[in-house]
């Protein structure tokens, strides 16, 4: 049943680092939300986690889950950088690109999540700098559907 719902993730789409906290784990947002929690245990974590969604951010001044949400909402472009040269990993790694190993159906290769605004840019950078020709790349629409699926995009 959960194949057919939205997904979001409170670590990756809350820009936490422009919120004013130093770190993504549950531990170092609490601690900058003001509050402590027995780490480690499955309620607490849970109970950690509502309360940091409730919880107003100090710079937009929203509270985490209306952040959270307005992300999920949002399409991005997953682009993939198949097959291009090893000696350019650093290149990709620098700019924001993630591996994909093994273990899933979508390609083992480099890509980046973009939104519509920077597309056609990281399209023309791959093209230039990194293959050094016209190529065609595979581009996937994400959204909360398909964004932390596993499944072919």
């Amino acid at each position: 049943v959960f194949t057919t719902k939205p997904w979001a993730c409170s670590m990756s789409e809350i820009d936490w680092a422009a919120e004013g906290f130093e770190g993504t784990k549950l531990h170092y947002l609490a601690a900058g939300a003001g509050f402590f929690y027995d780490r480690h245990r499955a309620e607490h974590d849970c109970r950690a986690v509502i309360e940091l969604l409730a919880s107003v951010l100090p710079v937009s001044n929203r509270t985490a889950l209306a952040s959270l949400l307005d992300r999920a909402r949002q399409s991005t472009w997953r682009i993939w950088a198949e097959n291009s040269p090893y000696d350019l990993k650093e290149v990709l790694k620098a700019r924001g690109y993630r591996w994909n190993g093994d273990g899933n159906p979508n390609p083992r290769a480099w890509y980046i999540d973009v939104d519509d605004a920077r597309r056609e840019a990281e399209i023309s950078f791959l093209r230039k700098e990194i293959y050094l020709r016209d190529v065609d790349l595979l581009v996937h629409r994400m959204d909360a559907y398909n964004r932390f699926s596993d499944r072919q995009n």
